[in-house]
C-alpha cells in the first residue's frame, strides 16, 4: 500500500504515471479474440493429458499408482505409445521419493524391457531424482526441470515433497502455489496422490484425493488407477478430464511387473459390495449350503401348485433361510452359523438361480423363489422380474 502525503490511500496502479488503470494482461476483447483463429491441440499423451496441464494420478494404495507414472513418464521420453495412446516426445523428470533407488531402477529395467526400449534411447530425454528423505524438495524438482530443460515433470507421491495437513486448506493453497510454478515455465506435471482409507470404487475420482477439496479441484485431469472386482493382477483405468473427453473406463494388466491393456477382462472396479458378494460366494462354496435351499424352495413351490395358486409370492427370504438351516443340520448334525444361509441364498440370488423380490408389504418382507415358477403382481397389475440382487 502507498499513502499520499496527506495521509489518503493512494489506489493508482504502480508505475503508471498517469494514475488511470489499466487493463491485465490476460484481459482480451471478445470480438477481436474471436476473429483470430483457434489454436491446435497440443496433447501430451492423446485424448488424455493436454501440454502445461497438471494432472493427479489417484488410487488406493498398492493399486500400482507409481508404476503408472513411470511408464507413462518413460513412454513419453521414448516418445512410444501408453496404454495404446500416443505420446509426444518430450524431456522428462522425475521424482521419486518414497520407494528406494535400488528399487526403483529394477522397476525402470523391467518397463524398459517389457516396451522393448533400449536405455539409449532414453538419454537426454528421461531424468530420474531418487529423494526419498530430502529436504526443499519443490525447490529441487523445480530446479533439475530447468537445469535439464524437462517439460514434464511427475511428483511421486505429494505428501512427501509437501509435507502438509492436507486437511488445512491455507496449507493446500500455498501447495498450489508451488505447482503453479511449474505450469508458469511451461512445464506439464503429474503427482501421484494417496486416496482415502476403502474402496476407491465406492468413491467418484474426484473424491478419491485425501485432504481438502482445493487439492482435488486444481487439477485439470485426473486419472484412476483403481483395484478390480475379479482380478488380483488387473486395474481399472478411468478419468475425469477438463480437456478432453472422458475415456470409457478399460482394464489394465499388472502381471508382468507392467501395464498392459487387458480387452478380455471387463472393466469392473472393486467397491465394498462386490468384495462382499465375492466374500459370502466363497464362504458357502466351501460347505453344500445351496442344496438345501433350492430343496426348501422347490417345496414351497410345489406345495402352492398343490393348492391351484396362480400368483405365487414366494417363499420370505427369512422363512426359507431358517428351514434351509434346520434342514441342514437335521441331515447333517452338524451346528450352522445362523449367518451361513442367508449368504447362501445371496450368492444363489446373485447367480440368477434363484430370484428376489424388492421389500413389499407392511412387514417389509421380502420373497424368494425359482425364476421360472415367480410371479410378483405390482399395484399396476404388470409383472415384474423383481430384484435381481442382494440378501437381507
Amino acid at each position: 500500500m502507498r499513502m499520499e502525503n496527506d495521509g489518503v490511500l493512494d489506489k493508482s496502479p504502480i508505475g503508471d504515471p498517469s494514475g488511470e488503470p489499466q487493463a491485465p494482461a490476460c484481459t482480451v476483447d471478445a470480438a477481436d479474440w474471436l476473429l483470430e483463429p483457434d489454436e491446435p491441440d497440443n496433447p501430451l499423451v492423446e485424448g488424455l493429458i493436454e501440454s502445461g496441464e497438471v494432472f493427479a494420478i489417484v488410487g488406493q494404495a498398492k493399486a500400482g499408482k507409481s508404476l503408472l507414472a513411470l511408464q507413462m513418464a518413460v513412454s513419453i521420453a521414448a516418445g512410444v505409445q501408453f496404454l495404446g495412446k500416443a505420446c509426444a516426445r518430450r524431456k522428462v523428470y522425475v521424482a521419486n521419493l518414497e520407494v528406494s533407488a535400488r528399487q526403483y531402477k529394477k522397476r525402470l529395467r523391467r518397463i524398459c524391457e517389457g516396451l522393448d526400449i533400449d536405455p539409449d534411447i532414453l538419454r537426454g530425454w528421461l531424468f530420474v531424482g531418487n529423494a526419498k528423505g530430502q529436504s526443499a524438495l519443490w525447490k529441487m524438482a523445480l530446479d533439475a526441470c530447468t537445469a535439464h530443460g524437462c517439460e514434464v515433470a511427475f511428483i511421486d507421491p505429494f505428501y512427501q515433497i509437501a509435507h502438509i495437513a492436507e486437511t488445512d486448506e491455507v496449507q493446500c493453497l500455498a501447495a498450489v502455489e508451488e505447482m503453479k510454478a511449474f505450469t508458469r515455465k511451461g512445464i506439464t506435471l503429474g503427482i501421484v496422490f494417496h486416496s482415502p482409507k476403502g474402496f476407491s470404487g465406492d468413491r467418484q475420482l474426484v473424491d478419491m484425493i485425501s485432504g481438502s477439496s482445493v487439492l482435488a479441484r486444481f487439477p485439470e485431469s485426473i486419472l484412476g488407477f483403481l483395484n478390480h472386482a475379479e482380478d488380483k493382477t488387473a486395474r481399472v483405468f478411468d478419468a475425469i478430464l477438463r480437456n478432453y473427453p472422458p475415456p470409457e473406463p478399460f482394464a489394465v494388466s499388472t502381471a508382468n511387473g507392467m501395464l498392459e491393456l487387458a480387452p478380455d477382462t471387463a472393466p469392473e472396479v472393486a467397491t465394498a459390495k462386490n468384495a462382499w458378494r465375492r466374500t459370502q460366494k466363497s464362504a458357502s462354496s466351501e460347505t453344500p449350503l445351496k442344496p438345501y435351499v433350492m430343496k426348501v424352495v422347490k417345496e414351497s413351490e410345489e406345495e402352492a401348485e398343490k393348492k391351484g395358486a396362480t400368483d405365487y409370492k414366494g417363499i420370505p427370504s427369512r422363512a426359507l433361510a431358517d428351514k434351509a438351516r434346520d434342514a441342514y443340520m437335521e441331515a447333517t448334525g452338524k451346528s450352522l452359523g445362523i449367518k451361513r444361509m442367508p449368504e447362501a441364498v445371496a450368492v444363489l440370488v446373485e447367480d440368477k438361480k434363484l430370484i428376489q423380490t424388492d421389500r413389499t408389504g407392511k412387514d417389509g418382507r421380502k420373497y424368494v423363489g425359482t425364476p421360472e415358477k415367480m410371479k410378483w403382481w405390482t399395484g399396476r397389475g404388470q409383472p415384474v422380474g423383481c430384484a435381481e440382487g442382494g440378501g437381507e
